[in-house]
């Protein structure tokens, strides 16, 4: 038996590395927990589509695994540039099959609450898959509305605030 395929008999996902795009904090924080406890290399979670495509850069990653919606945003044109570049996709939504857009439907899709047993297994089986172009002319990462807290000059985006969040709780870890 190969080492691949004992890998993938045995759920193990050490030094798989994935890239987490989630928007709810606490969901976002399992999931990292749970795939570093098991040996992956996490990148994220990333909040939003930009955050992700600033910490993937031009990594080698073995998957991702994202969230459809992410602060009103969806994350489309983050699956372009991951399908251009051959990286496998698991959809952790609470979005039903027909609301994510047909030409994303191939991609396997896990409903929250997820099993984080399963998605281990996923993990486990992502392989490369063969580089495929842009569906979408459109900008890469064209950026949605921000929304401000609070006013004036010292107002902070949704972003911002969410990053600043993601990095207090970093701090914690230490």
């Amino acid at each position: 038996m190969t080492q691949t395929a004992a890998r993938s008999e045995t759920n193990d996902i050490t030094g798989k590395c994935v890239l987490v795009v989630e928007d709810d904090y606490v969901l976002a924080r399992e999931v990292c927990n749970d795939l570093r406890r098991h040996g992956a290399n996490v990148l994220g979670p990333a909040p939003t589509v930009h955050y992700a495509n600033l910490i993937m850069g031009k990594r080698k990653l073995d998957g991702a695994i994202l969230d459809i919606k992410l602060f009103g945003e969806e994350v489309y044109e983050l699956v372009d540039v991951l399908m251009a570049r051959g990286v496998p996709i698991v959809f952790a939504t609470a979005y039903q099959p027909d609301q994510i857009d047909a030409r994303y439907r191939r991609f396997d899709v896990m409903t929250k609450p997820l099993d984080y047993t399963t998605l281990r297994r996923k993990v486990a089986n992502f392989r490369p898959q063969p580089p495929t172009k842009q569906v979408v002319d459109a900008p890469a990462f064209p950026h949605a509305a921000p929304v401000a807290y609070g006013t004036g000059t010292g107002a902070i985006t949704d972003r911002e605030r969410w990053a600043r969040m993601m990095l207090a709780a970093m701090r914690l870890r230490k």
